[in-house]
């Protein structure tokens, strides 16, 4: 395993070690942007530093990148790394409204954007949002093409004709301590929050899961999973030069590629959303894929995973161990299950956490509970970020002076340590005075034959405070009464009061870019019908 101080410095000198170790090993594999070693990769990125600073940016300096899963992600960061300044990591699907408010609060000195992307125009946003932000100076574009950049842009390709000497960046590099990237979160809840990353919180958030599976450099990491996106960013960008391993980029989630790639890659490992596990174990092509023999580990989160989902995972990828992995953007990817936790514990629990974390859960008074008991999850150790860009009141709510982060997660700790999120706090449904948690009928539900996917919310009532309402998206058929879903709640043995009193079809669930259901837009959704109704 590599030495702690090795993954604890400048992520660019991690690069140059492995480089001059193993030059010819893949780092990146992109099928748009092609086949990158890590000697070649020393060489890339020295360069695009040299172009970055000729721009005028430095030590300090926001930069945002909104980029699909490309190597030039990589690249760019490692180029930032380099010359000091801060990544700010951002999903590609943020829109004019958030991307005004991200850059209000950062004050970003200069956007990285592709052209045009999905059929969305991001070059044409970026001129848009120039106007509003003064601080704006610079947009670089990323175009797979080599296409020109409009007039007021730079594109990505201009930026490696610059020539200089790499001592004229030696110095710049971040000390392990100080900001180097900014990850944002709008979790469940809409509210958009910028998490401060250190060199040293993101190595250690990457240390306990290496130690925990063995992983190492003959690891091939399928990234999926947005790198603008804290998983992606961690897990995959980040993991793979933690372990020295090979990055393989899928640049947008299809899962008939996703197939194809990891297997004629030979992935080993991925981490990613509880959909894109659905949709692997339920593709009608996995067998003729081999199961996907290659994969040995899936790291599971986002959500809380169905039971039947695991147990259908588990005989579909008979040669990956999947798990379910607890984490957010404040405190890194904690919780999994260890290879030789019991299947109970893979199935019925979000795992326990890695040996660099300490976790507990707490009443309403902020007493430790006994194990069984559900309260507030806390979490404290190395993955613990440094609080809350530029939000020092949200900082002080959430980081508390002990070292424990107030994660809004509601949990339960049994006896040896493994931890069951039932739901958050916010989301709990308070039905005649009794607090129910969603997370418990959602899993229920996902049981039933005819239903693809589930989210609970509560849903106001005059008499009992709130009534549950579940919103379903249908595998098949075109209805679902409430008297069917009743009598599937009584048959798993479910007290009455939490069977579902409402049904909403949907097509689709509102996500988060991480996977998780937006149920903040839902009870948006159910206040907006009943004053529709009240005005009727």
């Amino acid at each position: 395993m590599t030495s702690r101080t090795a993954v604890d410095g400048p992520i660019t000198q991690r690069l140059a070690a492995l480089a001059a170790a193993t030059p010819d090993r893949e780092l990146v594999v992109d099928p748009v942007f092609g086949r990158t070693s890590y000697g070649e990769a020393v060489a890339l990125v020295d360069r695009l530093a040299l172009g970055l600073k000729a721009q005028g940016l430095g030590p300090g300096d926001i930069v945002i990148l909104q980029l699909p899963n490309w190597a030039p992600f990589l690249w760019l960061h490692l180029a930032l790394t380099r010359i000091g300044a801060v990544t700010a990591t951002i999903p590609i699907v943020y829109r004019e409204r958030e991307m005004t408010s991200l850059l209000a609060l950062t004050e970003a000195k200069a956007l990285v954007v592709p052209g045009v992307f999905h059929g969305f125009d991001y070059a044409a946003l970026a001129d848009r949002l120039r106007q509003e932000a003064p601080g704006l100076e610079r947009v670089f574009v990323v175009d797979p093409q080599g296409e020109a950049a409009r007039s007021g842009q730079i594109a990505y390709d201009a930026l490696f004709e610059e020539r200089g000497a790499g001592q004229d960046l030696d110095g710049l590099a971040p000390g392990p301590d100080d900001m180097t990237a900014l990850g944002f979160t709008s979790g469940t809840s809409g509210d958009l929050k910028g998490v401060i990353f250190s060199t040293r919180v993101l190595a250690a958030t990457n240390r306990g899961l290496a130690e925990r599976y063995g992983l190492n450099e003959q690891d091939r990491i399928f990234g999926c999973s947005p790198l603008g996106h804290a998983v992606g960013f961690t897990h995959a960008l980040r993991m793979t030069l933690t372990i020295g391993g090979t990055l393989v980029l899928q640049q947008r989630w299809e899962p008939d590629q996703a197939l194809r790639l990891i297997r004629d890659e030979r992935c080993s490992f991925m981490a990613c959303a509880t959909p894109f596990l659905m949709d692997l174990v339920y593709h009608p092509a996995l067998d003729a894929h081999g199961s996907l023999e290659s994969l040995r580990l899936f790291l599971c989160g986002g959500a809380s995973i169905p039971r039947q989902l695991m147990r259908d995972a588990q005989a579909a990828l008979p040669k990956t161990f999947v798990t379910p992995l607890w984490g957010m953007t404040e405190c890194g990817g904690v919780t999994t299950c260890p290879f030789d936790a019991p299947a109970e514990k893979r199935f019925a629990s979000d795992g326990m956490p890695c040996d660099n974390m300490e976790l507990k859960v707490v009443g309403a008074d902020g007493e430790t509970l006994p194990p069984g008991e559900d309260g507030e999850l806390m979490a404290r150790g190395e993955m613990l970020t440094l609080g809350y860009y530029r939000q020092p009141a949200l900082t002080r709510a959430h980081y508390r002076d002990d070292g424990f982060f107030r994660t809004g997660d509601q949990a339960r700790m049994d006896a040896e340590g493994y931890i069951k999120i039932t739901g958050r706090i916010k989301d709990l449904i308070i039905r005649g005075g009794v607090n129910i948690s969603p997370a418990e009928i959602e899993s229920v539900l996902f049981a039933h034959p005819r239903v693809a996917n589930a989210a609970v919310v509560g849903m106001p009532d005059d008499r009992l405070g709130e009534r549950i309402c579940a919103y379903v998206v249908l595998a098949e058929g075109d209805s679902l009464e409430v008297a069917e879903v009743q009598a599937w709640m009584a048959e798993a043995g479910l007290a009455k009061q939490k069977w579902p009193e409402h049904i909403e079809l949907v097509d689709a669930l509102p996500m988060t870019p991480s996977g998780k259901v937006q149920k903040f837009r839902l009870r948006e959704r159910l206040g907006a019908d009943r004053q529709a109704e009240s005005a009727a």
